[in-house]
């Protein structure tokens, strides 16, 4: 899976605001409109960032998971105009990120989901195949965690799982 684009965030940010699903018309500061827009939301929604019902939309578990790992600020190095003060360096307790870091600590916090998760949201959060993503199930579950298999969501054919207990 790919990075959010700036475009991808700005949207996810402000389904981020909302509370429920919204229309669409109704979320204030998307970089993008017509066309260019409903083709980014089909993008975030064919990798399981946001669910669409008619013309509302709304973030699921995973987009708030993609959007709390996501970088606050731009990442790019700016070139600096001559005779300028470069900014100052960030501390190194500064450029730590909040959530877990390990590729494992990062599947258990998602399996913790209320509703659980499905291994396409899964996959798509960790930006790893599905394969993969099973036999990351597989793994825990040889570990010693308990891992449930429930029914899948409405309307899909993807079966979720949820961490019952910790190893």
């Amino acid at each position: 899976m790919s990075k959010l684009t700036p475009t991808h965030l700005a949207i996810l940010k402000s389904l981020g605001a909302q509370d429920g699903p919204t229309p669409v018309d109704q979320l204030s500061g998307l970089p993008a409109s017509g066309a260019a827009l409903v083709a980014h939301l089909d993008h975030l929604a064919s990798r399981g960032l946001l669910t669409r019902t008619g013309k509302a939309i709304a973030l699921t578990e995973v987009g708030q998971a993609a959007l709390s790992e996501a970088p606050t600020k731009a990442t790019g190095t700016a070139k600096s105009k001559p005779g300028s003060v470069p900014a100052p360096e960030p501390e190194p307790s500064e450029a730590k990120p909040d959530g877990p870091t390990t590729k494992k600590a990062r599947l258990i916090a998602l399996l913790t989901a209320e509703k659980g998760v499905t291994v396409p949201d899964l996959a798509a959060a960790l930006e790893w195949l599905p394969h993969t993503t099973r036999a990351a199930l597989t793994g825990l579950k040889k570990a010693g965690y308990t891992i449930d298999k429930l029914p899948p969501p409405e309307g899909s054919r993807s079966s979720r799982y949820k961490l019952v207990e910790a190893a």
